[in-house]
C-alpha cells in the first residue's frame, strides 16, 4: 500500500551533515586511538598534548557539527530553515574547502549545499502559506454595526464616576 505523501518538510541537509560528523569523530578517533587511549588512562584532564591536538580538533569538531545537524534537522522538519544558518555552513564548508582541498570538506560542502536548497523550499513554502493566509476563506458579509457599537466606557483612573 503506498501512502499519498503530503506537502511536509523533510529533512536532508541536518542528516547529510550529521553523516559527516559522524565519519570525521570516527575517523578522527580510530586514528588518534594510541593518544586517546593514553590521556584518558591519565585520568583526561589536562591531558593536552601534541599528539591529542589531531584528536581534539576531530572530537571537537565531529561533536559540534553532530550538534549543528540535529538543530538543522529540527528546523529542516518544521520547514523553516533559515538562510543564516544555511549560509553560515557553507561559509565553513567553502573556507575548509580552499584550505584543505582533498578532505572531508567537501562533503561538508554537499550538506551546505543542501541547506541552502532547503532553505529556499522553506521560503517559497513560506510565501505560498502566507498568500493563502491573505486570502478570506468564506466570503461573509461583515455586520453593519456602528463602530464601537456594544462596547462599554469603562472611566479611567482619576475621572469622574457618576
Amino acid at each position: 500500500m503506498t501512502r499519498l505523501r503530503k506537502n511536509r518538510p523533510t529533512a536532508i541537509a541536518g542528516p547529510a551533515l550529521i553523516i559527516v560528523c559522524a565519519l570525521h569523530t570516527t575517523v578522527g578517533v580510530l586514528a588518534s586511538a594510541p593518544a586517546l587511549a593514553a590521556a584518558v588512562a591519565d585520568g583526561w584532564y589536562g591531558a593536552m598534548t601534541i599528539e591529542l591536538e589531531v584528536a581534539l580538533w576531530f572530537l571537537m569538531t565531529g561533536f559540534f557539527g553532530l550538534a549543528t545537524g540535529l538543530a538543522a534537522t529540527a528546523l529542516e522538519l518544521t520547514g523553516r530553515l533559515p538562510w543564516s544558518v544555511s549560509i553560515a555552513l557553507l561559509a565553513i564548508a567553502l573556507i575548509g574547502v580552499a584550505a584543505a582541498p582533498v578532505s572531508g570538506f567537501l562533503l561538508v560542502l554537499v550538506a551546505a549545499a543542501l541547506a541552502v536548497v532547503q532553505s529556499a523550499r522553506g521560503q517559497r513554502r513560506r510565501g505560498s502559506v502566507d498568500s493563502d493566509r491573505r486570502a478570506p476563506l468564506v466570503d461573509e458579509p461583515r455586520p453593519s454595526a456602528p463602530e464601537g457599537a456594544g462596547l462599554v466606557h469603562a472611566p479611567r483612573s482619576g475621572e469622574d464616576r457618576e
